[in-house]
């Protein structure tokens, strides 16, 4: 299975997850809970198993780390 785009390209990438981000926040799912949720989001809506990319979680906690420095429970 070939990675999604959106995975790749940094911008689309950024677009989706505040996409994601917002709805998560909307549900006030607290922030050290979102990387996880986001990878179930992400797959859902890519229509890709996260399961065989590896690389897929550290990303997505990267994004969440750049995007909230001073939080500390992003894990």
């Amino acid at each position: 299975m070939d990675r999604p785009e959106e995975l790749n390209d940094p911008k689309k990438f950024d677009d989706l997850m505040e996409t994601i981000n917002t709805r998560l926040v909307i549900t006030s799912i607290p922030i050290r809970d979102r990387p996880q949720m986001t990878q179930i989001l992400l797959g859902d809506e890519l229509d890709y198993d996260m399961a065989d990319d590896d690389s897929v979680y550290p990303q997505v906690v990267e994004w969440y780390r750049q995007r909230f420095p001073d939080e500390k429970n992003i894990r």
